[in-house]
């Protein structure tokens, strides 16, 4: 393990990660801003810079992206999302806008249906067999066009991946690039984030670590058909870095967009929705954040604004990252 950064907040640092580690050899790197304080520690020493899938935490970058370009006039968040494409899809009653896609407001369901087992056996570590193959992109179109006719735009909040994707499709589309491109661009590069992207590389140093599920069997890397909403590998650093704009470090209309991003547009249970963003009260101030997951990948942020403090968990394989974050935060 390596240690980085005040010797108090180590020694916090120090018995919550080896708590988080547990007895497992996955690789494990975690960070830490507490104001002007930065500490580090992962597992083994040298995975401190590695790149981790980070799953759904992905969603929280379309979202600020979104904001951004809402900031700079680009978008309206009110548009349907038809409006962005340039044709009709086929809803079965109207479109939804940007914002509900944002805030899962679209009716679509979390997944494709027809991928809905294979997934489940990967989720529960009983299939190390990669969940979307032989599924390309024509074959996603009609599992997205089939249910986008059933969708029921505009109830109660339910978690949708395929709505966030399409959101990032859609962004893409009204920029004339390709959403990777889109997203370095206009969020990554303006903030400094380098080592966050949607690759895959086979050599180091930007290898993204291979994870294993519950039972310590290495799977396959996500590479489904929903980019914008679950395929950034990134690593703690970049994670800490995109935080911190949350508190006003960056440029002012990357700032400005990630903050509108934070804000509640919608209520899930307990949680209030920003664009993406995910937000609960936390000790007088608001916390905004999100965790993700792949086969096997565990990935959460958090930010508190108010408290200058973040906190970014990256793990190879599924581990009590929430445990984490609430005891480096104090909870």
């Amino acid at each position: 393990m390596r240690l980085q950064g005040e010797s108090q907040t180590n020694e916090r640092l120090d018995v919550s990660f080896e708590k988080l580690k547990g007895a497992s050899s996955a690789p494990l790197a975690v960070g830490v801003q507490d104001g002007a304080r930065l500490c580090f520690a992962a597992f083994p020493d040298h995975e401190i810079d590695r790149r981790f899938e980070i799953g759904s935490v992905t969603k929280v970058f379309t979202g600020s992206l979104l904001g951004v370009m809402v900031e700079a006039g680009d978008v309206d968040p009110e548009a349907p999302v038809d409006h962005l494409f340039g044709k009709a899809l086929p809803w079965p009653v109207r479109p939804p806008t940007l914002v509900e896609l944002a805030s899962h407001r679209s009716g679509l369901p979390n997944t494709p249906k027809p991928l809905f087992w294979r997934e489940s056996l990967a989720a529960l570590s009983l299939s190390v067999k990669d969940p979307w193959r032989g599924v390309d992109a024509a074959k996603y179109r009609a599992m997205l066009m089939a249910a986008v006719k059933q969708a029921r735009v505009g109830e109660a909040p339910r978690y949708s991946s395929m709505g966030v994707s399409l959101l990032g499709d859609a962004l893409a589309h009204a920029a004339g690039m390709d959403f990777a491109d889109l997203l370095d661009q206009r969020l990554l590069r303006p903030l400094g984030i380098r080592r966050t992207d949607f690759l895959r590389p086979e050599e180091e140093p930007d290898l993204v670590a291979i994870s294993v599920n519950d039972w310590d069997r290495p799977v396959p890397y996500l590479r489904d058909q929903m980019a914008p909403a679950g395929m950034l590998a990134s690593t703690v650093e970049d994670q800490l870095r995109f935080l911190r704009a949350a508190w006003g470090e960056g440029p002012d209309e990357i700032v400005k967009g990630v903050l509108r991003a934070q804000t509640p547009v919608a209520q899930m249970g307990a949680v209030a929705i920003g664009y993406c963003w995910l937000l609960a009260p936390h000790k007088g101030g608001e916390a905004a954040f999100h965790n993700g997951g792949t086969w096997g990948s565990q990935a959460e942020v958090v930010v508190v604004k108010d408290r200058r403090i973040a906190v970014a968990a990256l793990s190879a394989k599924r581990r009590h990252t929430d445990e984490f974050v609430s005891e480096m935060l104090g909870a």
